[in-house]
């Protein structure tokens, strides 16, 4: 599980070294934007499952490159306490 610091860093990277959870945060804030980089490992395959407070749109969830070493970009905008908007990844950066 990962708990991502808003006040510390405005973007992210974070290898995923197996399945991961996005843990709702307490440190965001409002109009805050930026990027979280998901880099899979040398195994690929790892997943995301996100905390509450990150919504997708459709509630879709996100889908990750899942090659060895693959990349891939998603940007981000905090509108309120408790609501992380999450945009469409851009995948399969090697």
């Amino acid at each position: 599980n990962v708990t991502l610091d808003f006040a510390a860093n405005q973007n992210f990277v974070l290898t995923l070294t197996g399945n991961t959870t996005l843990v709702n945060p307490s440190t965001e804030s409002v109009g805050q934007s930026g990027f979280i980089t998901f880099i899979q490992d040398g195994t690929g395959g790892r997943t995301i499952t996100l905390g509450t407070d990150y919504e997708t749109a459709g509630a879709a969830g996100l889908t990750l490159s899942s090659g060895a070493s693959k990349t891939d970009l998603v940007p981000y905008v905090v509108v309120a306490a408790n609501r992380i908007l999450l945009g469409q990844p851009q995948r399969d950066f090697s």
